[in-house]
């Protein structure tokens, strides 16, 4: 992993004397002159590769650690990417319990960092901040009518939506104005049947399974109740999701191909004709040989079964198009590419597709129409760090060059925001231990120690942050639940949120 070009790393790495404990690298006994003071870090963003930092530097008995979220609530991704039905994963906030009850670490919640608090003001602070702000802006593929869609002109056409949209929806993201917008558009008509999902990856099946897993099931999650109220207007019962390349270029898990066929009255299909024409494409590579990995690949083995299992499913429907109204479906189409979209009126949008121009016998049938009409469509093709925060990272490198030369002062980035939105949340533990290494290292040649307390600037600035002691009794109230029939909820305002630790004071 590169951080900060060649900025941040110290010199003479290797003649570091350290101990290994855990397969964690601590200091030297020696390395430090006072046995009272501690070196001081900063992290911007409390999601898990925040947390996981912090629970390597505190390995550390030098160390102290504070982290900043303009959210009032630490977990950032575990709460507001993962799906509300997969409760084990949410889980994985538990595992964290170590770090919050250690006296070394402090959350600060409600604080905006680069607005509330400058990072000129975080370096009198700390002797390193990491920036930990991931990877969750929507990303659009430029395409021509992608740009027709936001530009002024057409204000009138179809909403499209980001899976950013739908997922913060029914998370319960705060204040977020895309929520709204999409809670607005789904309660604007009613009835409507289908919906079409571009992108294949792990995040397409997990709205595919939201949309269209029975309401009763859903309702015993945190999920957020205006968005079950939004879809009981509407019965979704066929779900497109269309990538331009195969089967075996997907990211899809086979775990999460399995769940879907674990659905109540559904049916996961693939077309005949298309999963033909997918093989010869994702077995041979650009020369039109065997592609050895994917031919020798146990998991691919696995998951192509799965695809067969589609297979027989849709010939199953063929045989008999009555059972089309019998199940729900959930139908994949590859190798494909969206060619055009244009309103039908003002829900409904015609979505046409065409074979993928990059493969080769791109006249063979693939046995689908070639388009489809529905009134909502969302894009799950990736994420992208967010602008303000890439800017205010490279802005500070160039900034603080010199400080950091000397290292008087670091600045790092770790998980998303650094690697780009890959992995899942485990895949956040090994990058995170390597950065905590890597400053772990650069501290060993910091000399200065700071004893100043940060709370007293954000008091004096008046800015209402929240400490984590608040947020855990925000977050029982939440899992006592706050919904009428006392399911777990989420709070869907920071007004709100405010409001109570006001009251309780």
């Amino acid at each position: 992993m590169i951080l900060c070009g060649m900025l941040c790393v110290p010199r003479n790495l290797k003649n570091i004397k350290y101990r290994k404990k855990n397969n964690f690298v601590f200091f030297r006994k020696d390395f430090f002159s006072s046995e009272n003071k501690h070196f001081k870090i900063g992290i911007i963003g409390g999601g898990p590769s925040a947390l996981y930092c912090c629970k390597f530097f505190l390995k550390n008995e030098k160390i102290k650690v504070d982290i900043f979220d303009k959210l009032p609530n630490p977990y950032g991704l575990i709460r507001y990417g993962v799906a509300p039905d997969h409760i084990s994963v949410k889980n994985i906030y538990k595992t964290f319990n170590p770090v919050i009850i250690n006296n070394r670490y402090r959350f600060f919640g409600n604080v905006n960092i680069g607005i509330d608090i400058k990072i000129e003001e975080l370096r009198n602070y700390y002797n390193a901040i990491i920036f930990c702000c991931g990877a969750s802006e929507p990303f659009f593929p430029q395409i021509p009518y992608v740009k027709k869609i936001d530009s002024k002109e057409n204000e009138n056409f179809p909403d499209i939506f980001h899976a950013r949209d739908l997922i913060y929806f029914y998370n319960n993201y705060y204040d977020d104005i895309r929520c709204k917008k999409i809670d607005n558009y789904l309660n604007s008509f009613e009835n409507f049947s289908n919906s079409v999902i571009i992108g294949n990856g792990n995040v397409s099946l997990d709205i595919a399974r939201i949309l269209i897993k029975p309401i009763d099931e859903l309702n015993k999650t945190d999920i957020n109740h205006n968005y079950l109220n939004s879809i009981k207007r509407h019965r979704i019962n066929h779900v497109y999701i269309i990538g331009r390349r195969g089967y075996k270029q997907t990211s899809f898990t086979n775990a999460e191909l399995r769940e879907l066929f674990s659905l109540g009255n559904v049916k996961v299909i693939l077309n005949k004709n298309n999963y033909d024409m997918c093989s010869y494409f994702n077995g041979h590579n650009n020369n039109g040989n065997l592609d050895e990995d994917h031919e020798n690949s146990n998991m691919r083995n696995r998951q192509n079964k799965l695809f067969l299992n589609m297979v027989q499913n849709y010939q199953e429907l063929e045989k008999n198009k009555d059972l089309y109204n019998k199940y729900k479906i959930i139908e994949f189409i590859f190798c494909h590419q969206i060619k055009n979209i244009y309103p039908i009126n003002d829900h409904i949008k015609n979505v046409e597709f065409e074979i993928n121009k990059n493969f080769k016998n791109n006249n063979t049938n693939s046995g689908y129409k070639k388009s489809i009409s529905t009134p909502l469509l969302i894009y799950a093709t990736g994420f992208k760090k967010n602008t303000f925060s890439e800017n205010l990272y490279n802005q500070s490198i160039q900034k603080y060059k010199e400080d950091i030369l000397k290292n008087n002062f670091g600045i790092f980035r770790a998980g998303w925001f650094s690697t780009g939105p890959k992995g899942n949340i485990a895949s956040q533990i090994i990058t995170s231990k390597n950065i905590a290494l890597t400053i772990s290292n650069f501290l060993e040649k910091a000399t200065t120690f700071f004893d100043n307390d940060i709370t007293h600037l954000l008091n004096k600035k008046k800015i209402q942050f929240i400490p984590f002691d608040h947020w855990n009794y925000i977050q029982n109230l939440e899992q006592k639940g706050i919904t009428p029939k006392q399911y777990p909820g989420k709070f869907s305002t920071i007004n709100e949120i405010l409001g109570i630790l006001n009251e309780r004071k």
